[in-house]
């Protein structure tokens, strides 16, 4: 049973830095790998390579979801099968989301399975307005709990895991609150590997194995500022009577990411600490965007909060947006104001590039000509 719970600690660790499930960390560039090797029973870090470096962490609120909502189902205030209404702010999260539509209604057990299925924000939306009134309630909440934690270089400021500069986390809070989990909720977290949703008649499945899904372009899903997909590792072996977790995050290849697992593991066994190896140089960024007068629009939305996500949310994919002109665009209607979210001065070639890129990712996106 130790080496189950250990084996599964080791997937949730690998987990914890990506994008539920296989986006990996994110940040303004290619973020230095991380290594930290743990003792799964002490909770002691037996060797930390760049481990309090200040990153974006994508997956971290939707892990610190999960814990709120598995309290929640332990406490009785919630259970699995209690239906939520979807709320018109729910449906208006960033992409990827499941497709809800305001007044549809939800299992709460159905919406955790969403995101961890599909990483869908709209059903984590649902959870935290049900358990806290509203996202910023569930923020506080989340913040709170990280506090309770110990994490002290963690700090959120969204449900979405979208980029933002009040949110970030350091791999040592990662695995920290992961080990945290799966202390507290050892069966329920243990439950999340092979979880398998049906929703409209639609069937999704989520990682029959977390740690198979952290390698090759891991920026397909949601994408990431970085500028070539990175790979994160996750491997538990025996040493004596230990138990010991080695995690690797934003690795630029498979081999190397092995080869700081090696490493570390090594360091660790040893007792002493040793620099993890060169590893290649990161793929440049693209170069500087044709200036032009095209642009592209992701949508119109009920609010300017909404319009502004989905546009960072979109510099997950492309980075190179962050050069054009982001433009919230304002448009009234009988029904109320619409809020377009575009990014313009750019070229023809260059938006209607763009769009495919956002399209292939699951988001909206069409050229605006002059």
């Amino acid at each position: 049973m130790r080496v189950l719970v250990t084996a599964a600690l080791a997937s949730l660790l690998a987990l914890s830095g990506t994008a539920i499930f296989g986006s990996a960390l994110s940040g303004p560039a290619h973020a230095a790998a991380s290594a930290v090797v743990i003792d799964a029973r002490s909770g002691s870090v037996l060797h930390a390579d760049n481990a309090d470096t200040r990153q974006n962490a994508p997956a971290l609120p939707k892990l610190m979801t999960i814990y709120l909502m598995f309290e929640a189902f332990e406490a009785g205030t919630v259970k699995p099968e209690t239906n939520i209404f979807v709320s018109g702010t729910a449906i208006r999260q960033p992409q990827p989301t499941l497709g809800l539509n305001h007044f549809d209604t939800i299992s709460a057990g159905d919406a955790l399975n969403a995101l961890v299925t599909v990483n869908a924000n709209d059903a984590a939306a649902v959870l935290a307005e049900f358990l806290a009134g509203s996202e910023a309630r569930f923020v506080a909440q989340m913040n709170a709990k990280a506090k309770e934690l110990g994490l002290t270089q963690t700090r959120f400021a969204n449900i979405s895991g979208a980029p933002h500069p009040q949110q970030f986390s350091t791999p040592r809070d990662m695995i920290l609150f992961s080990l945290a989990l799966m202390r507290t909720h050892p069966e329920r977290a243990k439950g999340l590997v092979g979880t398998s949703f049906a929703w409209k008649g639609r069937t999704y499945q989520g990682p029959q194995s977390f740690l198979s899904a952290l390698s090759g372009n891991s920026s397909a899903n949601l994408g990431g500022t970085q500028p070539a997909p990175t790979v994160n590792r996750a491997r538990s072996t025996r040493s004596g009577d230990r138990d010991l977790i080695a995690v690797v995050w934003n690795a630029n290849s498979p081999e190397d990411a092995d080869r700081m697992i090696v490493a570390s593991l090594t360091a660790a066994q040893a007792g002493k600490a040793v620099p993890a190896p060169a590893v290649a140089a990161p793929t440049p960024a693209r170069g500087a965007l044709v200036a032009g007068n095209w642009g592209i629009q992701l949508g119109a939305f009920y609010t300017e909060a909404a319009a502004r996500a989905q546009l960072a949310a979109a510099l997950r994919t492309a980075p190179e947006l962050a050069q054009a002109n982001l433009v919230v665009s304002p448009l009234s209607r009988p029904s109320g104001t619409l809020y377009r979210a575009q990014y313009k001065g750019v070229d023809e070639t260059t938006a209607r590039r763009i769009c495919t890129a956002l399209k292939g990712a699951g988001a909206a996106c069409i050229p605006l000509s002059r």
